[in-house]
């Protein structure tokens, strides 16, 4: 196996920890576990409940780029809204 999939599969988890740490995301039930993001390969779905935490994402990302050197392809981000 390739070094550089383990590479990155170590540094992805220290993204999804600090977005679940600092957004607070959603509960399918009463007493489940929050879900902030679903991450598959390098395709990652953030999950908010505010539009104040978009600069909390933003300041997440931005360590995160910083601290590892990663680019993320702004052209492939997606904003849905979904209103209950």
């Amino acid at each position: 196996m390739p070094l550089s999939m383990l590479l990155f599969a170590t540094c992805i988890i220290s993204l999804l920890i600090n977005l679940n740490r600092k957004l607070q995301g959603i509960k399918a039930r009463h007493n489940s576990t929050k879900t902030t993001t679903i991450a598959y390969a390098d395709d990652i779905t953030i999950i908010i409940r505010h539009p104040d935490e978009i600069d909390d994402i933003r300041e997440i990302l931005q360590d995160y780029m910083k601290a590892t050197g990663a680019h993320l392809n702004e052209n492939k981000f997606l904003a849905l809204v979904l209103e209950a």
